[in-house]
């Protein structure tokens, strides 16, 4: 199992900084969102705009399975 990198402390508030400034754009709240906003950040590498493409289609395969379930 591949251990993950300690980020140091400025890397750690860089991320929250943005982390926060997406879930205020999308207007989420709540440690899940921000644990999603976290895992598309680690995969797409912090890119701003990969962030808010990956996380506008997980709201709408969400509201998609709500509607059908």
């Amino acid at each position: 199992m591949a251990e993950k990198e300690k980020l140091s402390k400025e890397e750690k508030d860089a991320q929250n900084a943005v982390i926060k400034e997406i879930m205020a754009e999308f207007g989420l709240e709540g440690v899940t969102k921000k644990r999603l906003v976290r895992f598309i950040g680690d995969k797409e590498n912090w890119d701003r705009r990969m962030i808010g493409y990956r996380l506008k289609r997980a709201q709408i395969r969400e509201t998609y399975e709500a509607l059908h379930h």
